[in-house]
This record gives C-alpha cells, sequence and structure tokens, in this order.
C-alpha cells in the first residue's frame, strides 16, 4: 500500500509541462493541409499570457492567470471577447485540452531539445508534440476523425522578455459578439 501511492503520484505527473516557466517568443510554420503560412506566439511568464498572431493579421490573447481572453483582427478593428480556456491545456491552439500524455524520447526542433509525447484524446483523435523540460511547444501535430495530419512546427525560438503593452486590448476597437457554435467568421 505504501509503495502504491508514490508510484500513483510519479504517473500523475508524467505529462509535460503546458506553459513556459519564462518568457519566450516561437516562430511556427504550419504543417499539413495547406499548411502555408506562420504564426507566432509570444509568452509572459509573469503575466501567464499568451498572444497567437496569425498570418491574417488576427491575433489571439489568452490571459491564463485571469481566465479570460480575446481575438482581435486589425484590418477590422475588431475585437472578440473569448471565455476561459481549459485549465488542463496550457496554451490554447498548441495542445488541445484533456489529453492523455505518453512519454517518448528527445528530439531537437529550431535548435532546442524537446521530448516528444504521443497524446489520445477522448474523440478518438491521436497527436504528438515536441515540447521542451520548460514548456516550450516546438511541435505539435494530430489528426481528428479520419483526417490528415496538421500542426505548427517551431521554426525559431528567442527566450526574451515580452513587452506587457502586446497583451493589452487593443484602444478604439469595436467590440463584436462570439459566432453561434459550430459557426466560423
Amino acid at each position: 500500500m505504501l509503495l502504491a501511492a508514490p508510484l500513483a503520484t510519479a504517473q500523475a505527473q508524467d505529462r509535460p509541462r503546458l506553459e513556459p516557466t519564462r518568457d519566450v517568443a516561437v516562430s511556427y510554420r504550419l504543417v499539413g493541409q495547406g499548411g502555408q503560412g506562420q504564426i507566432s506566439l509570444s509568452w509572459r511568464a509573469a503575466g501567464r499570457q499568451a498572444r497567437l498572431d496569425n498570418p491574417d493579421g488576427s491575433f489571439l490573447v489568452a490571459d491564463l492567470a485571469a481566465g479570460s481572453g480575446f481575438m482581435a483582427h486589425d484590418q477590422h478593428r475588431e475585437l472578440m471577447p473569448l471565455g476561459a480556456p481549459p485549465t488542463d491545456a496550457g496554451i490554447p491552439g498548441l495542445i488541445p485540452p484533456g489529453g492523455r500524455f505518453t512519454r517518448g524520447g528527445t528530439e531537437t526542433v529550431a535548435g532546442q531539445e524537446c521530448v516528444v509525447w504521443r497524446i489520445e484524446l477522448s474523440d478518438g483523435g491521436r497527436g504528438r508534440a515536441c515540447i521542451t523540460t520548460d514548456g516550450v511547444v516546438l511541435r505539435s501535430l494530430g489528426n481528428a476523425q479520419g483526417q490528415p495530419e496538421q500542426g505548427l512546427e517551431a521554426s525559431s525560438v528567442t527566450y526574451a522578455a515580452q513587452a506587457p503593452a502586446r497583451f493589452n486590448r487593443p484602444a478604439g476597437y469595436r467590440e463584436v459578439a462570439p459566432p453561434p457554435a459550430g459557426q466560423q467568421r
């Protein structure tokens, strides 16, 4: 009985850290179906804030500490408030929430060593990710319901302080409501 508790604790902890422990900026190339374009991630560790910049000029800011976020589009000068991201998923858009992780070997992506993790989702989807020991997702690939594999892979990683102002709501943007569930804007 005494041996079972440490084993259960070790198994529960055998999952990757999904938030970086320090400020970082990562550029990703899209992989898979029409995988053209780049997205950029800026992470501010002190505020637990993430900013994802998309190829279309939109960006998402998730404030994990506050449990809130927004999506903004510079060209349209619109801002859409978002609900709280799942607490077990880390940065939205990088790793799907609720997965079961299995540790693999190590690889090097964008000059950084990372641990390969297989991910099984409750909806039957599968994926794999390569994540540094300090929580930076360098690769995230997966497929759902028989679809071809797609995701992202880091092309550059820069550990440096991130300006807090980049995570603020932009002034003068018109607030819009999120589309009904199942519809895209």
